[in-house]
């Protein structure tokens, strides 16, 4: 019996994130895309030359499509050991960068009340069976539970949370070819559910840079010439490829609350398997793959003919493409359907089979061409295979790309399928967009941090680089990127802000020398000018700051006489502008050490800096009169926020973040209708963490101080050198946290106060690195337990 799926709750794509053959980021991808860019490498090798015959009468190919540089990583912004780093699949640490990266598009790896979700699949660990395995074998190790959770594809989805700080379901899919797309519809099916209320998906398959191409055997799944042409007469089959994808989704509904920017949105989805009707185990099957890509349909509530164009599977095939092809006839040729109105197309002749990411690459294209209106060509493509009827079909298939003009939604397929028969289908729909809401503020405070003062660098840079490319009519609301930056991007203790009007006057800041930022820990609040003077202030930030009209009211609504400021006495005005300010910056995350006042405001800054009791605030505004002459004198001094005739909230906040202030932003933005929009993201410093081809090394010799009550210095080198052995760290401060600073856990605890136990033979704790953090706290309860084993 069939099961029709109900229709779905719409899935809108929010972010995306990717690495790819000849693309480091989605944008590269797209131009290469657009631009029928072929990013398979004609490899040089030192082996075999091109089309020399193997063993078994396989013949030498020379091409792949790999991702550059995948032994390089950024441990120390995932707070990873390099010990841990060296020994981790590739594929987790690239994913991780990808994951890192696709939150910060969608705006969301900042402040977020959200929960979210993450479901991913991996391809074959190529390196723990290459390199790993190898070195620790030769080794003479073996089953070190460290190796495993740094491989095995059942962590794949939990690191991602882990390390990315994600609290919803966190699964990891395998489904072969078919895993990233599967792992899309998984993550939609949770959402609408509402396991989760964010959802990351997608996969990610490597080669390992040292592959040179392929053995072809005459009627195999690979080419013989290193090129894949989906579709066409001169189809041999697919090429290897690598990559990594990932798309942010949203419930549809929550994404227009938000005011997120919705990439497209995802109408339908299914997930199926062929079953035991095929051939072989990893023949393709047509009834199946109709099937999912009919219950897709069903799922969505779209019609065949609505679809304007399909991204298949598209592997190049002798038997795939023909199977796929006639389950999509069956499906799409309607019955007075026109010829050539609906486009098919694959992304592998460009950038290879990506295996696990397959399905990723191919919903990041439909994602892009329903977005852009733009259709990238078929690469290779020159004339249909003959078990193909190209012609009698609603289908066209061209190498060049094609404007999108449709006359109604523009509604895009993509298949993924994968050997072993699961098939997955997703219908994709270009998202209306909707205008940004004007700015509530003249100017905006235009925030970043980051790690160290050259990471901060490169993100001005980046910033700078993608404002000036951007033509004035295509900017976002300066306002919305200001927005992003404030709850979008995570915060680090390397501080930049500048205020700015419009996007030529930020563009202009990000380019001037920086300001360093300096730390400020303590804050206090100082009050000058006359009653008059203060009243004016807060006429002016009546009319410029939404978030004052709100902290007067709130103030005054208890009040006898909630009248506008500009009906009060000048000394009551005052007071009151003086306390909304104070209350402002207090919401934002700024708390004062003291608060100084001249005489005529003393009764309100007693009674802020008293508890702010609502019902003693009348007496205070009451007891603030004086003659109003004095306005009091003030000394500037680092930490101190000025509420003076010329106070400026932005500059204050801008002041304050540079200060390493945690502002709230949420509270900052209120109410205000903003939304995320993409950015750069963050400039990773990366690292080369990779293996050798292993030799047997022995294991480093511990050497242990002659006798315990040497000179101190003696247990802390030796305390110094396990820590650096154990955790892959070359210098590490006394002070460094095991936790917070080195990434260390559990496992290496154990292995710390094992080999510390071992070198002065007494009994440590063997989490001793948890309860003594650092070098220094370890060196000390280390000289405690041997005074006491002596005294004993």
């Amino acid at each position: 019996m069939e099961r029709t799926p109900l229709h779905a709750r719409p899935i809108a794509v929010i972010g995306m994130a990717a690495r790819f053959a000849g693309a480091d980021d989605v944008e590269s991808y797209w131009t290469n895309l657009v631009g029928g860019v072929e990013s398979v490498a004609r490899v040089d090798a030192a082996g075999p030359a091109d089309g020399a015959e193997r063993d078994g009468g396989a013949r030498r190919v020379h091409a792949a499509a790999k991702v550059a540089d995948v032994e390089w990583f950024d441990a120390d912004f995932f707070r990873t050991p390099p010990t841990e780093a060296v020994v981790m699949d590739p594929q987790q640490r690239v994913l991780l960068e990808v994951a890192a990266e696709a939150l910060e598009d969608a705006g969301y790896a900042g402040q977020r009340d959200a929960v979210v979700g993450v479901f991913v699949g991996s391809g074959e660990n190529h390196y723990f069976r290459e390199y790993v395995a190898p070195a620790e074998e030769r080794a003479g190790r073996g089953g070190d539970v460290r190796i495993t959770l740094a491989n095995e594809k059942d962590f794949l989805a939990p690191r991602l949370a882990f390390k990315l700080g994600l609290t919803g379901p966190s699964i990891t899919v395998q489904t072969g070819c078919a895993t990233a797309l599967s792992a899309v519809a998984q993550a939609c099916s949770a959402l609408a559910a509402g396991d989760c209320d964010i959802a990351l998906a997608g996969g990610v398959s490597l080669l390992m840079p040292d592959v040179d191409g392929y053995d072809h055997t005459e009627g195999g799944i690979l080419s013989a010439d290193g090129r894949c042409r989906a579709f066409d007469a001169d189809a041999s089959g697919t090429v290897p490829g690598a990559g990594a994808g990932i798309v942010v989704l949203r419930r549809d509904a929550d994404a227009q609350d938000a005011h997120d920017r919705r990439r497209a949105v995802i109408r339908g989805w299914a997930v199926n398997n062929d079953g035991g009707s095929r051939a072989s185990f990893t023949v393709p099957n047509i009834a199946g793959q109709e099937a999912v890509i009919r219950g897709a349909l069903a799922r969505a509530g779209v019609t065949p003919d609505e679809v304007g164009y399909v991204e298949a599977h598209g592997t190049g095939t002798a038997i795939g493409d023909p199977v796929e092809f006639e389950a999509l006839r069956r499906v799409f040729a309607t019955p007075g359907r026109a010829a050539e109105s609906l486009t098919l197309s694959s992304v592998k002749p460009n950038i290879g089979h990506t295996d696990a990411a397959a399905g990723i690459a191919g919903l990041i294209k439909a994602t892009l061409a329903v977005e852009r209106a733009t259709v990238p060509g078929t690469l290779h493509f020159s004339r249909p295979n003959p078990e193909i009827p190209l012609a009698s079909s609603p289908f066209v298939i061209t190498a060049e790309t094609r404007s999108w003009d449709a006359e109604g939604p523009r509604i895009a397929g993509v298949s993924s399928f994968g050997l072993g028969g699961s098939n997955a289908h997703v219908v994709v729909e270009a998202a209306p967009t909707a205008p940004a809401a004007p700015a509530a503020r003249p100017r905006q405070v235009i925030a970043l941090s980051a790690r160290t003062d050259d990471e901060l660098t490169r993100m001005r840079e980046r910033l700078a680089e993608r404002l000036a490319a951007t033509a004035p009519g295509e900017r976002p609301e300066l306002a919305d990127i200001a927005y992003t930056l404030g709850v979008g991007r995570a915060r680090f203790t390397r501080r930049w802000a500048a205020v700015a009007a419009d996007a030529d006057e930020a563009l202009a800041q990000l380019k001037a020398a920086a300001e360093t930022g300096r730390p400020t820990t303590r804050w206090s609040l100082a009050v000058h000018g006359t009653p008059a003077e203060l009243a004016a202030l807060g006429e002016r930030l009546l009319a410029t700051e939404p978030l004052f009209g709100a902290e007067v009211g709130a103030l005054t609504e208890g009040l006898a006489d909630a009248t506008p400021l500009a009906d009060l006495a000048p000394h009551r005005a005052g007071a009151l502008t003086a306390l909304g300010i104070a209350r402002i910056l207090r919401r934002l995350g700024l708390t004062f050490s003291r608060v100084d006042a001249p005489d005529w405001a003393r009764p309100a800054a007693d009674w802020l800096a008293g508890g702010a009791d609502p019902a003693a605030l009348e007496t205070a505004l009451a007891a603030c009169t004086g003659d109003g002459a004095d306005a009091g004198s003030v000394r500037e001094r680092v930490g101190q926020v000025l509420v003076g005739p010329s106070f400026d909230l932005v500059e204050a906040v801008a002041a304050a973040w540079r200060a390493g202030v945690a502002v709230d932003w949420a509270a900052y933005y209120g109410d205000e209708p903003r939304g995320r929009v993409p950015l750069p993201t963050y400039p990773f410093t990366r690292s080369r963490f990779w293996l050798d081809r292993p030799e047997p090394r022995p294991e480093p010799e511990l050497v242990r101080p002659e006798t315990p009550d040497d000179a101190a210095v003696n247990v802390a080198e030796f305390v110094e050198q396990v820590w650096r052995e154990v955790l892959g760290i070359q210098h590490i401060a006394p002070d460094a946290h095991f936790v917070n600073d080195l990434g260390g856990d559990s496992l290496y605890a154990v292995e710390i106060g094992a080999r510390l136990n071992a070198g002065f033979g007494i009994d440590l704790p063997v989490d001793l690195p948890f309860i003594a953090p650092t070098i220094a706290a370890t060196t000390t309860s280390v000289e405690e337990a041997l005074a006491m084993e002596k005294n004993a």
